[in-house]
C-alpha cells in the first residue's frame, strides 16, 4: 500500500484491484466498438424510418383498424356465464379453437352466439370484452332449456328402467277425424 495526497483515494494498492486486468481491457474494448455501432446506427436511424413511415403508407395500416387479438369471455352453448373463462384470438377459427381448450369441451367448438342467441359470423362483429356463447354446432341454448333437455332424458331413461324397454316404445297413430279426412279425399 502507497499513500497519496488525493482525498478520493487516499490508499493506492500496486498490483492489486486497482489496475485493470487483461479480461476488463478486453471487456471495456468491446462496450467502447458496440456503442460506436449503436451511435452509427442511430445516424442511419431517421432515414431508414422515413422510408419505414412511407411503406406503411401506402399499405394504408393504421392505428384506427382496431386490435388485432381480442378478447372475450366464452361459456359453454347451455351453460351460465358465471362459468365461463377469457379467451384470446385474431381469427374466428383461432377463438373457436382457443375456446375449446380453455373451457375444456369433449367436442370441438365449431359457432359461436351472442349472449342473446345471435350468430356470429363475422371476425369484425365480436368486439373486445364482449360475451360470447361457444357451440360444438347445436343451436343456442339457454342454461333452462338446456335443464329441460336433460330432465326429458332422465325421465326416459328412469322409464325404461323401471318399466322395462317396452315402455318407451312409442306408437303414434293418425287420429279418427284424420281418417275420415283422407277418406273423403279418396
Amino acid at each position: 500500500m502507497v499513500p497519496t495526497q488525493s482525498p478520493l483515494q487516499p490508499v493506492v494498492l500496486e498490483g492489486g484491484w486497482t489496475e485493470p486486468t487483461q479480461e476488463e481491457m478486453k471487456l471495456m474494448e468491446l462496450i467502447r466498438q458496440t456503442e460506436a455501432q449503436l451511435s452509427e446506427g442511430q445516424e442511419l436511424q431517421p432515414r431508414c424510418s422515413l422510408i419505414a413511415t412511407q411503406c406503411k403508407a401506402t399499405q394504408q395500416h393504421s392505428l384506427c383498424q382496431g386490435p388485432r387479438v381480442k378478447r372475450v369471455w366464452a361459456y359453454q352453448n347451455g351453460g351460465q356465464p358465471d362459468d365461463g373463462t377469457y379467451a384470446w384470438a385474431s381469427t374466428i377459427s383461432e377463438l373457436l379453437d382457443d375456446c375449446t381448450a380453455r373451457l375444456k369441451m369433449s367436442h370441438p367448438a365449431k359457432t359461436l352466439y351472442t349472449s342473446n342467441g345471435e350468430l356470429i359470423q363475422s371476425w369484425d362483429n365480436i368486439e373486445r370484452n364482449m360475451t360470447v356463447c361457444v357451440s360444438a354446432g347445436h343451436g343456442f341454448m339457454t342454461s333452462k332449456e338446456k335443464k329441460q333437455l336433460v330432465d326429458v332424458k332422465a325421465n326416459y331413461a328412469r322409464i325404461r328402467r323401471h318399466q322395462g324397454p317396452k315402455a318407451t316404445d312409442v306408437v303414434v297413430s293418425p287420429s279418427m277425424k284424420l281418417l275420415s279426412l283422407m277418406e273423403l279425399h279418396n
